[in-house]
Parts: C-alpha cells; sequence; structure tokens
C-alpha cells in the first residue's frame, strides 16, 4: 500500500504518537519485537513448541515477512521499536514469491515431522482471507513486554488503519490470542469468521473493519 511518503514520515501526529515507516536498517528491531511479542502467544508457541529453539526459529520466519514489508513500505514502528505493525495492501503479497516457493522447506528444516501441521495452518489462513475484496491486511501487530500496559500497541493500528480509511478500503487481520479480541473490537473490527488450529486447540478468530465513513 502507498502510505506516507518517505520513511521518515509520522502517522497518527493526532494521537501524539511518534511513528515512522521502516527502512531496510530496522529490519534486525523489528524482528527482535515481534519475536519477544510473539514468544508466548498461545497460536505461535504451539507452532514452534520447543521453548529453547523458538527465538531464532520465529526470528528466521518473521525475518522472512519483515524484509518483504520493509520493501513494500509495509512496516511502522514507534521510538526504540517498542511496538511494530506490518500491514499488507491490496496486491501485496506477505512474502516475496521466492520465500513464498522456498516456505515449505524452511519449516521443514526448523520442525521437522510438525512442519507439515504448521504449513496446514499457514494455508488456512491464506484461504479465510478474503481476498475478493481490497483490503488492508494487518499480518502481526508485536509490542515489546517493556512497552506493554501503555497503549502503544493500538494507537499504532489506529494510525496504520487510517491509511486503509484514506483508501476507502477495510482492514483484516487474525487474532491469535483471544484475549486480544476485546482490543480489535473497541478500535472497529468485528468477528468475520475463525481458522481452526489443530484438536484442542481454540480456534483463530479472523477480524474485518470497515473503512470509516467520511475518510
Amino acid at each position: 500500500m502507498t502510505a506516507t511518503s518517505g520513511s521518515g514520515d509520522s502517522v497518527g501526529a493526532h494521537t501524539g504518537l511518534s511513528a515512522r515507516l521502516a527502512t531496510p536498517t530496522d529490519l534486525p528491531g523489528v524482528v527482535g519485537t515481534l519475536v519477544e511479542a510473539f514468544d508466548q502467544d498461545p497460536v505461535w508457541s504451539w507452532a514452534f513448541p520447543d521453548p529453547e529453539a523458538r527465538a531464532a526459529q520465529h526470528a528466521a520466519i518473521f525475518r522472512m515477512t519483515v524484509t518483504h514489508a520493509i520493501a513494500n513500505d509495509a512496516v511502522w514502528l514507534t521510538s526504540g521499536y517498542g511496538a511494530v505493525v506490518t500491514a499488507f495492501g491490496p496486491d501485496v503479497n506477505e512474502m516475496s514469491d521466492a520465500d513464498a516457493e522456498r516456505f515449505p522447506t524452511v519449516l521443514g528444516d526448523l520442525l521437522g515431522d510438525h512442519a507439515e501441521t504448521v504449513n496446514g495452518l499457514f494455508e488456512r489462513f491464506d484461504h479465510a482471507r478474503p481476498l475478493e475484496i481490497p483490503h488492508l491486511y494487518v499480518s502481526m501487530l508485536g509490542v515489546r513486554a517493556q512497552a506493554r500496559g501503555h497503549g502503544i500497541g493500538m494507537a499504532l493500528l489506529a494510525s496504520v488503519v487510517e491509511q486503509a480509511d484514506a483508501q476507502g478500503i477495510g482492514t483484516y487481520l487474525e487474532s491469535s490470542n483471544g484475549a486480544n479480541d476485546h482490543r480489535y473490537e473497541s478500535a472497529g473490527f468485528r468477528v468475520h469468521g475463525s481458522v481452526p488450529v489443530a484438536p484442542g486447540r481454540p480456534a483463530v478468530t479472523t477480524m474485518w473493519r470497515d473503512p470509516a465513513q467520511g475518510k
């Protein structure tokens, strides 16, 4: 998607939030925030169950998405990488074609026999997205531990969603932690559907937000 005009441009100035688009030099910081944020996530910890290996495994996966997102002006961050959002506009995939092709092999190297099950979940995520409707896809929202409790994650999300409002398109996300559903609902999202994870595991809620009127 086309957001602000350059990597130093501010988004969400009305909230007082200091935020900007990421550049290639931000890759390690953005990945670091996501690794920390998703370490205990119900879905991501199930997908990568070894707590000793999880951080490195998450970093390998997140790096693929974040590299592509930065190249497409699709990563926003706050000062000190306290909060980061990756959000892809219409016709922008979550990974480059080359990385998407090698993704199952990467999973296999990281997870062995568990890889096929995890790859199946990611395929269900892909199939659940309403691709027939142009939208902004918020693929990841992460907040570092020391920055939590101050609302910066939701403030950053609100700033990013404004970019969708300006284009008159909706916003779609998957809530991998049900404890966060009410936060998204307070930001104007509604339940769109659900994606099964595995037997005995809670399904992932998918959520949709219509563009704000008058934007």
